[in-house]
């Protein structure tokens, strides 16, 4: 640890594993739950007005809550923040030595032997990656904690190692819920295994049912009631996304990919194809156990030997196949065998939604029984000599693993906050803070606006707003309405979204806000602002600005006025314009492309399956023209509902080759919200003469309901559609006021 952490254990306070990303969230959301928020429960810091409950910020409220405790009840530890959560993370991995080495131990391992490869074990964990971003997963004592005492408790069964067990499941759940479903496996197989062996036995039955409530059922209740009893949001997404993604592959934990053993995924190309969530090497040690292992298996199973039995433990035999199931299960088994379907059944467990993660707990039992097997076969059975030599071999591979793991990863764990840093703000970097003062605004406003968390839109951070809005919320204790979190509520996400589109109609979560103080508006000057952000940003005053960003001040009425200041720039751009009777509709200019036969129409888009919008040539249109395309999604809270998928392709009408071709989402080409609909509108240019347009939508998220689309328009850049029905007028297929639409020329 000293040699490869030193440099931050010498100053842990002022280095950052990461400053970017979810790991920089996880600080952030620690140090604002810390100093800013006065409950224990919920994180004002993101998604303001509303906040979030601290489970799902991954702010490690169980870490962060205790030094708040302390803080007002002993010493103030609230400018020590990191520094903590950095060395327990470091200090992790010494515990996780010393419970791989109680585990030998208890094995009967010798202690120079166990102390080796305890060590070797924790630093190849695929836990230590963590370290760079998901820190709450980055504590790699959690799972040898479990095997150990399951070793323990299968040696003497007693209340007091079950009640061990309960508290160790209701701590870890309190870390992460994955801990909850990796125990989930060893010890609901660890039970199952029992029950089978004594089946007959209608004691064990009620032993191994009463058991397993104790070990792990009841912590994951009480765990469970403490989030809902302090969560009022009831409409987190029960569709992750990734749960088909996330897998993990069989290269990715059989063979390495990083220095020394780059060249491999040059050969082997799938590496190209797979997440990274997929990488969690077992070791070359491990690689060779488990060829060995399989060619044994085989070889007992031909000839109809006990092959089940890795070892001559019987818990170790148990844990091992426990821990095949959860690799099994991290391949995405049973579902990648054509029974998706099953996922509907798994509830809560769903959220769990990067399954390759499961491989982790085979990384630990691999490991374990292969170095248990060799001392065995060499100290105890006295194999010959080449056994000796093979164990030598396995060991020295091993800790040349650790090595490489820790090496090709450690550098870029070493960071510092300079923003951060500087406390006093007396440095170029804070001179921002001597134009503000926090306490006259009531949370800061990023733009470019991100959100994620709410699983039903994605709209990324760019060029490090998040990172830059998170500092600035630090620096001033402000919170935001920029979103990097978890499971956010739906309502809530669109509620905010809304405010950043384009000001149709009033935005309902300005009737949310607390007070009347104005918004500290941030404007990242590396990103791009669309039309509606930089429609906000005119809309405010300038307070501070430097070569990276700028801060403005942002009057709430400001943002309620823009709605009509919209109309007004509509209607400046109409009355410009001389409309032409087109069919049933008018149109502001007969010589530029628009197609609304489709308008009227209203598709229903089924399950998985591809329905085609639109097939048609652009007759007249030249190459180089730009052309919007738009539509309005119902019921678009709906979970699931805008995470519909949109392909354009353009061909050669000539030809018919593929001149351009466009794949997307359509949550991230939501333009505006009216009622319970939502626009989507996007943008191609044809590349060649009279282009043929393919327009095709699918949701492969929503099983049980119909995604319901109408107001197709295809029309090119400059030209305006007026329709009218029911007494209404719409422009482009927004609803226009009546004061606007007897004014237009017609």
């Amino acid at each position: 640890i000293f040699i490869f952490f030193g440099k931050i254990i010498s100053d842990p306070n002022n280095y950052y594993f990461t400053t970017e990303g979810d790991g920089f969230k996880a600080y952030y959301g620690a140090i604002y739950h810390m100093q800013h928020d006065t409950g224990m429960t919920h994180l004002e810091g993101m998604n303001y007005p509303f906040g979030e409950m601290v489970f799902f910020t991954g702010s490690q409220p169980f870490i962060v809550n205790s030094l708040k405790l302390v803080s007002n009840h002993f010493v103030d530890l609230s400018d020590h923040v990191v520094g903590i959560i950095n060395m327990i993370m470091i200090l992790a991995i010494l515990a996780a030595a010393i419970i791989l080495y109680l585990i030998f131990s208890e094995l009967g391992l010798s202690w120079r032997y166990s102390s080796i490869v305890a060590v070797g074990i924790c630093m190849l964990s695929p836990q230590i990656a963590r370290m760079g971003g998901h820190f709450s997963l980055s504590y790699l004592f959690w799972i040898p904690w479990m095997i150990y005492l399951l070793i323990r408790y299968d040696k003497k069964p007693s209340w007091k190692i079950s009640l061990q067990m309960a508290l160790v499941t209701f701590l870890a759940a309190g870390t992460h819920l994955y801990f909850v479903g990796f125990y989930g496996f060893m010890i609901g197989f660890y039970w199952f295994n029992y029950v089978w062996k004594k089946r007959n036995m209608l004691k064990a039955y009620f032993n191994g049912f009463v058991s397993f409530l104790v070990q792990f059922v009841l912590p994951v209740v009480i765990i469970q009631l403490i989030i809902s009893m302090n969560d009022s949001v009831v409409d987190r997404t029960a569709l992750p996304y990734g749960f088909f993604v996330y897998k993990a592959h069989p290269v990715g934990i059989l063979l390495p990919s990083a220095f020394p053993y780059d060249f491999v995924p040059r050969y082997i190309t799938v590496f190209r194809h797979i997440q990274w969530e997929s990488l969690a090497f077992v070791g070359v040690a491990g690689l060779s156990a488990f060829l060995y292992g399989l060619f044994n298996f085989i070889k007992k199973a031909v000839g109809f030997n006990v092959f089940w039995k890795v070892s001559d433990s019987s818990i170790l035999n148990q844990l091992f196949w426990a821990s095949f199931a959860a690799l099994l299960f991290s391949f995405g088994i049973p579902f990648i065998l054509g029974l998706e379907g099953l996922a509907d059944w798994l509830g809560p467990i769903r959220q769990l939604r990067a399954l390759a993660r499961f491989s982790w707990v085979f990384f630990y039992m691999l490991n374990i029984v292969l170095f248990y097997w060799l001392y065995k076969k060499v100290l105890v059975e006295k194999a010959k000599p080449k056994w000796i030599v093979i164990t030598v071999l396995a060991v020295s591979f091993l800790l040349f693993d650790d090595f490489c793991n820790i090496s090709n990863g450690i550098s870029r764990l070493a960071n510092r906050n300079l923003m951060l840093e500087d406390k006093s703000n007396l440095t170029k970097i804070n001179e921002w803070a001597k134009s503000i003062n926090p306490d006259d605004f009531q949370a800061i406003f990023p733009l470019p606006y991100f959100h994620v968390g709410s699983e039903n839109i994605w709209i990324d951070s760019k060029n490090g707003t998040a990172e830059l809005t998170m500092n600035l919320s630090l620096k001033t204790g402000l919170p935001t309405n920029g979103v990097i979190l978890s499971r956010t509520s739906i309502e809530q996400t669109y509620l905010n979204y809304h405010l950043t589109t384009e000001p149709l109609n009033y935005s309902n979560v300005l009737d949310q806000l607390p007070n009347d103080k104005p918004f500290l508006l941030l404007i990242n000057k590396s990103a791009y602002l669309n039309e509606d952000e930089q429609r906000i940003a005119n809309a405010a005053t300038l307070l501070y600005e430097n070569e990276k960003f700028i801060l403005e001040r942002l009057e709430v009425q400001d943002i309620k006025a823009l709605p009509d200041l919209y109309k007004h720039e509509v209607f400046t751009k109409l009355t410009q314009n001389e409309f032409v009777k087109s069919g049933e509709c008018w149109v502001s200019n007969s010589n530029l492309y628009v197609d609304f036969s489709n308008y009227e129409k209203i598709e229903k888009i089924p399950y998985k399956a591809w329905v085609t919008l639109y097939d048609k040539s652009l007759d007249g249109v030249k190459s180089g023209r730009k052309f919007y395309v738009s539509f309005w999604v119902e019921d678009y809270m709906r979970d699931g509902r805008m995470r519909a998928n949109i392909e354009l392709i353009q061909k050669n009408k000539i030809d018919n080759s593929t001149t351009n071709y466009f794949y997307s989402d359509i949550h991230r080409h939501i333009k505006a919200f009216d009622g319970n609909k939502a626009l989507v509108e996007f943008t191609f240019e044809t590349k060649t003469n009279d282009e043929k347009i393919i327009l095709s939508i699918r949701n492969k998220v929503l099983k049980n309901d119909d995604t319901i689309i109408h107001g197709l328009l295809i029309r090119e850049e400059g030209q305006f559609l007026l329709t009218e029905k029911s007494d209404q007028y719409f422009i482009n297929s927004r609803i226009l006021p009546k004061s606007i639409a007897k004014k237009i020329r017609f």
